[in-house]
């Protein structure tokens, strides 16, 4: 039995200004895109499990989330400042699709 309803966990979102909106598959495949990208073709072959998943994952948060899962797979490549650096510039590809706070979390965390 759910103890909060799902309509007004939404209305509680909405309400806090953290609500964002549900992304379409066709809004996540720059997403994806740019994710693969800075995976390139050596972390893909390296890590093939890392780059399916990639290719799989169904919402926005899960493919943020999946940035810890870039960092370390391109810290065995280029170490763990580039690939810190590498996974942070995709941040903008997210904006409107997650949370403002988990970006600006992520800002912060650089300083």
């Amino acid at each position: 039995m759910r103890f909060i309803k799902p309509g007004l966990r939404n209305s509680i979102s909405a309400l806090l200004g953290t609500e964002v909106r549900r992304a379409s598959p066709e809004a996540l495949e720059p997403v994806r895109q740019a994710m693969l990208d800075v995976l390139g073709e050596e972390g893909a072959r390296l890590h093939p499990q890392l780059s399916y998943k990639l290719r799989y994952l169904h919402d926005a948060h899960a493919l943020w989330y999946a940035r810890a899962d870039v960092v370390a797979a391109l810290s065995s490549i280029h170490g763990e400042v580039k690939a810190v650096s590498m996974v942070q510039s995709l941040t903008p590809v997210f904006r409107g699709l997650v949370p403002r706070s988990l970006m600006d979390a992520s800002s912060r965390q650089r300083h």
